[in-house]
């Protein structure tokens, strides 16, 4: 909610979420640190609607070595890591060339 690259990628994903959930894209954001109440705020006020899990204790932020925010990781269906992109993504195309 605080950090003005993630704020800026939120509406691409968002859009990406709408068109690619029908072909099986699962997108699960993961807030560090947070309450709920302020991620639903959050979420509420750029409509978003893809799921967000709340790393409050930042377990999983270590568990997959988080050095930047915001880092995307693209996990096939058998939960296998494909790719990881550090920094936010400028634009839909960018994000879409990712998913390729």
């Amino acid at each position: 909610t605080w950090c003005p690259p993630c704020r800026s990628e939120m509406p691409y994903i968002q859009e990406i979420y709408e068109e690619w959930s029908d072909k099986g894209l699962v997108v699960l954001a993961i807030n560090i640190g947070e309450s709920s109440a302020k991620v639903e705020e959050f979420m509420q006020s750029y409509n978003l609607s893809f799921t967000v899990l709340l790393d409050t204790k930042q377990n999983v932020a270590q568990k997959y070595n988080f050095q930047y925010i915001p880092t995307t990781f693209f996990i096939d269906k058998d939960g296998i890591i494909q790719d990881k992109v550090i920094g936010a993504f400028q634009n839909k195309a960018q994000l879409e060339y990712s998913l390729r």
